[in-house]
């Protein structure tokens, strides 16, 4: 009786600790404070800019999945405002780009892309091992790396004139995934929020970064 007792505990113990193992779960290593920090934010103070009320890509499709961001349209201008006033840009109402010297970023892109950046997942579980093991019920754990894609177009109003500076592009943002084989293809449930806008805002500065390096705010634009 105490072995059949004993035999339970296990196999409950071992039913416990697969379920913990097989948990999805997301966590990030992205930081937004040390890529701002990485950027000489002098030609971005003072700049005022609108955020255009534009269609935002916020899914990636390949052939068999799809994955979607949590965040709206709306969530994505709302991270990208705290961004920007971080540089020191004053961002404007929509509809205030008739001054000159006014800048308009048009948001195109903020999408998860399933993995596709990181060298080994051009699609994210197309080498996974489905090979069966005792500890995970025959499902083996996965994990997967997904790059937060951004995109966005930067114009000037100049002269009455819109002006397009140039198409930017970030994938900074990191979000890592550990899960089930069978559950690591759903992004919705398996990245966290927090992670999600975590790494968009890193993702977001990466931006920032790209259009000081390529020196979009600078005089000779003003």
């Amino acid at each position: 009786m105490k072995k059949i007792l004993v035999m339970n505990k296990i196999v409950i113990a071992l039913f416990v600790f697969t379920g913990l193992l097989l948990s999805a779960c997301s966590s990030t290593r992205s930081d937004v404070h040390q890529i701002i920090d990485l950027a000489d934010k002098s030609s971005t103070k003072g700049v005022k800019l609108v955020l255009e009320e534009s269609d935002i890509q916020l899914s990636y499709q390949t052939n068999a999945r799809i994955y979607s961001l949590h965040q709206s349209a709306d969530g994505v201008r709302v991270i990208t405002r705290l961004v920007l006033a971080r540089y020191g840009v004053e961002v404007l109402d929509a509809g205030s780009e008739s001054g000159d010297d006014v800048f308009s970023l048009k948001l195109l892109t903020a999408m998860p892309d399933g993995g596709a950046c990181v060298e080994g997942f051009s699609v994210a579980t197309q080498n996974l091992s489905y090979t069966g093991s005792v500890l995970t019920l025959g499902i083996t754990p996965a994990s997967v790396e997904h790059c937060l894609i951004v995109k966005a177009e930067l114009y000037q109003q100049q002269r009455d004139e819109r002006v397009f500076i140039g198409e930017f592009v970030s994938n900074l943002g990191r979000v890592d995934v550990y899960a089930g084989a069978n559950e690591i293809d759903n992004y919705q449930l398996t990245v966290d929020k927090r992670d999600e806008i975590r790494s968009l805002e890193v993702s977001v500065a990466g931006l920032l970064n790209n259009m000081i390096f390529e020196g979009a705010f600078e005089e000779t634009f003003k």
